[in-house]
C-alpha cells in the first residue's frame, strides 16, 4: 500500500463517475467514452484550481508595479548579493508579491498526472497466457476501479488505438488487445509532438509578457522553461499511455486559451492607467496668482497703442479713425513745401 492510494482512488473515482454519465451518450464500452472522460477529468480540475491562476494573476501584475523599485534595490546593491536577496524578499514580503507562483499551478497539476498515469499503466492482462477477451483475465481492482470497469477501460480504443498502451509497448500487449504497432505509434507520436509544441507556446505567452513588463528575472526563469519543459516532454512522451497524453494535451490547451485570455485582460486593465494625456497650457488659470518674473530677468516691454491712422489731407483722427456727427474737423496745417525755398534761393544768386 503506497501513501498515493488516496489520491489514486479519489481520480479514480473522479473517472470513474464521469464514465458513467458519458457511457449513456458514446455506448459503456466505447473508446471515446474514457477519452471524453479524461478530457471532462482534466477541465474539472482546472475550473477547481481556477482560483491559484487567479492569483498568480496578481501576482505578475504586483510583480510588474514593483518593477522600478526591484531595478533600484539592483543598483544599489549590485556588489552585495546577501544584502540584495534580502532586500529582494522583504521587498516581495510587504507587497504580497512572489517570483516562483508561477509554478504553482504546474506542481498542482502534477498529483493527478501521476495518479492517471499509474492507473491507465496498470490496466492491462494479468499475463500473456490468458484470454484478453475473458473478464477472468484482468486484475480485480486497481486504485478504485472494478474489474469490470478494467476490462472496459483495457478495450477502449481510439483511431484503433487502445487508450492504455504507450509508445514502448510490447507487441504482446498490443496483440491482447487489439491494437496494432504502427497506428499506436503513430498516434503517440503525434499526441506527444503536439503536447511539445503546446508547453512551448504556453510559455513563450508568459516569456513575451514578462519581457513586455520588464520583469527581466522571471523571464529568465521562464526561458529555461521555454526549452526545458518541451523536451523533457518529448523524451518521456514516448513511455506515456495514450489516455495519459490526452490528459496533458488538453491540460496546455486549455492553459493556453486561459492564460491568452488573462494576458489580455490584463493588458486592457493595465493600457488606461499607464496612459497619460496632457493638455497645451493657454496661459494662468482664473483667479491664479500672476508669476513673478525671475531675478535678473529683463522686465517685459508694455504694449504699445497702435498709431493714429492718417488721411491724405494731414487730418488728424481721433482713435476708432471716424469724426462723430456734428463735430467739426481741424483746418488743415500748411506745412512750407522745401522745393519753393530753394527756387528762392536760387533766383537770389
Amino acid at each position: 500500500m503506497s501513501f498515493l492510494d488516496p489520491l489514486y482512488h479519489a481520480v479514480a473515482f473522479l473517472l470513474t463517475g464521469i464514465h458513467s454519465g458519458m457511457g449513456h451518450i458514446f455506448g459503456a464500452d466505447s473508446g471515446w467514452s474514457w477519452a471524453v472522460s479524461i478530457i471532462l477529468l482534466t477541465m474539472a480540475m482546472r475550473l477547481v484550481l481556477f482560483p491559484v491562476f487567479v492569483k498568480q494573476t496578481k501576482n505578475m501584475r504586483a510583480m510588474q508595479v514593483l518593477q522600478p523599485k526591484m531595478k533600484e534595490l539592483q543598483a544599489k546593491y549590485k556588489n552585495d548579493k546577501e544584502r540584495l536577496n534580502q532586500e529582494m524578499m522583504a521587498l516581495w514580503r510587504e507587497n504580497n508579491a512572489n517570483p516562483l507562483s508561477g509554478c504553482l499551478p504546474l506542481l498542482l497539476q502534477i498529483p493527478i498526472f501521476i495518479a492517471l498515469f499509474h492507473t491507465l499503466r496498470e490496466i492491462k492482462p494479468l499475463n500473456a497466457t490468458c484470454d484478453p477477451n475473458a473478464l477472468s483475465c484482468y486484475p480485480k481492482s486497481i486504485a478504485g476501479f472494478s474489474q469490470h470497469e478494467i476490462f472496459s477501460a483495457a478495450h477502449a480504443k481510439i483511431f484503433g488505438v487502445p487508450i492504455s498502451v504507450s509508445f514502448r509497448s510490447s507487441t504482446t500487449l498490443l496483440h491482447q488487445l487489439g491494437g496494432s504497432q504502427g497506428s499506436t505509434r503513430v498516434l503517440a507520436l503525434v499526441l506527444t509532438l503536439l503536447m511539445g509544441a503546446t508547453t512551448f507556446i504556453t510559455q513563450r505567452q508568459l516569456m513575451a509578457q514578462n519581457n513586455a513588463s520588464g520583469n527581466n528575472q522571471m523571464a529568465q526563469q521562464q526561458k529555461i522553461m521555454l526549452y526545458v519543459f518541451p523536451v523533457l516532454f518529448l523524451f518521456y512522451g514516448f513511455a506515456f499511455p495514450i489516455g495519459v497524453l490526452i490528459y496533458w494535451l488538453t491540460t496546455n490547451v486549455w492553459t493556453m486559451a486561459q492564460q491568452r485570455v488573462i494576458i489580455k485582460h490584463m493588458d486592457a486593465v493595465t493600457a488606461p492607467n499607464s496612459a497619460t494625456t496632457t493638455a497645451p497650457v493657454a496661459g494662468p488659470a482664473v483667479g491664479a496668482k500672476p508669476n513673478k518674473p525671475a531675478p535678473g530677468a529683463k522686465p517685459r516691454p508694455a504694449p504699445t497703442t497702435p498709431k493714429p491712422a492718417s488721411t491724405g489731407s494731414n487730418v488728424a483722427l481721433p482713435p476708432g479713425g471716424a469724426i462723430s456727427p456734428g463735430a467739426v474737423a481741424p483746418k488743415p496745417t500748411n506745412r512750407p513745401n522745401p522745393n519753393r525755398s530753394k527756387k528762392r534761393k536760387k533766383g537770389r544768386r
